[in-house]
């Protein structure tokens, strides 16, 4: 039997990331952890639903021995076996991050086909939402040759959730291609996707208009493509969002920003412009939020991968530091914390 790989998961970030890594390649590689002190520097430390959901669907998959599954755990104990693709359906039962889930997920969808619908929140605060997966995660994984595609049924934001997702992964040609994404190259134009639930139609409409004249005095050249949703009869989730991508020939990067009760729409939009406007500020062609959800394919992949992002986050750091405990790899990075770096890493052709 492997070693059990033991895990502070308090250490670092210290929240929900290093649970999600952990298992993600637990489960991958079939090596058991053990993983202690989760999320213990929150207000409320241990297991949310989400990250029970998760726990309860990788351990399924993988036909696990757990112990400590349960809410508001700080303990667990987790050996998989070999992975079983199966069809299921999850409900987080809150607003939880979908994308957060399917995150842990992804790992597994490399060498099986996944087929599942997941309800929860699909625009939350902490979290990337469905439209960046679909927009400028998903799209760089292709390129290695990883096989993920997500489709919104429903939005769903805080407190109620209600949002509905249908994921579906087919077998990767493995080993991936390396990943290389350094610098943004050729501009090619913004995306706006602006949409509400259960509020006026010209909710969504005032967020675009107001992200539109933030980036368009900075960038007067620039093309603009915009997609509109409203929701106005759904009353079970009532909330707005709205993504922005900067298109280049080789990659997107991506900011999004939400409603609030009380808050003006402009405000919204420009919220998320001015991220956006941050993100390119270095002509890097990873965004920061995109970066630490990339690490663990690059360490998996055959050969040299190495993104340049314009701010190194600390769930960068915190991931880099578990996938070191399961993969004989070594990342390097040229940067410091919050400023510009590059990360690279020779990859362990995984198959």
């Amino acid at each position: 039997m492997p070693e059990l790989i033991e895990i502070d998961a308090s250490q670092g970030e210290g929240g929900g990331q290093v649970l999600r890594t952990a298992l993600a390649l637990s489960a991958l590689l079939e090596k058991p952890v053990h993983i202690f002190n989760v999320r213990a520097g929150r207000p409320a430390p241990g297991l949310k639903a989400q990250h029970l959901a998760a726990v309860n669907a990788i351990a399924a998959l993988s036909k696990a021995e757990i112990k400590g599954n349960f809410p508001r755990s700080t303990d667990i104990f987790f050996s998989p076996k070999k992975i079983v693709p199966e069809k299921f359906n999850v409900n987080i039962g809150t607003a939880g991050a979908i994308s957060l889930f399917l995150q842990q997920l992804l790992p597994l969808g490399l060498k099986n086909s996944l087929d599942f619908h997941v309800s929860g929140g699909t625009d939350v605060a902490f979290a990337p939402s469905i439209c960046f997966l679909q927009n400028a995660l998903f799209p760089k994984l292709k390129k290695a040759g990883a096989r993920f595609e997500a489709k919104v049924l429903a939005q769903g934001f805080f407190p109620k959730g209600c949002g509905r997702v249908f994921f579906r992964s087919s077998p990767s040609k493995l080993p991936l291609k390396p990943l290389v994404f350094s610098k943004a190259e050729n501009f090619s134009h913004f995306e706006c996707f602006s949409s509400s639930s259960g509020l006026p139609q010209e909710v969504s409409a005032r967020q675009a208009r107001s992200a539109k004249k933030t980036l368009l005095e900075k960038f007067p050249d620039a093309d603009w493509v915009e997609r509109l949703s409203s929701k106005q009869e759904i009353k079970e989730t009532t909330g707005s969002a709205i993504d922005l991508f900067a298109v280049f020939e080789n990659t997107s990067l991506g900011a999004n920003a939400l409603g609030e009760k009380g808050r003006q729409s402009e405000l919204v939009g420009e919220e998320a412009a001015k991220k956006l406007v941050e993100e390119l500020s270095s002509g890097n062609a990873v965004d920061s939020h995109c970066a630490d959800q990339l690490l663990v394919f690059m360490a998996l992949a055959k050969g040299a991968s190495e993104i340049r992002v314009p701010r190194l986050s600390q769930h960068c750091l915190t991931n880099i530091s578990i996938i070191e405990k399961f993969l004989p790899c070594k990342f390097e990075i040229d940067g410091a914390l919050n400023l510009p770096a590059a990360i690279r890493v020779e990859g362990v052709s995984f198959r």
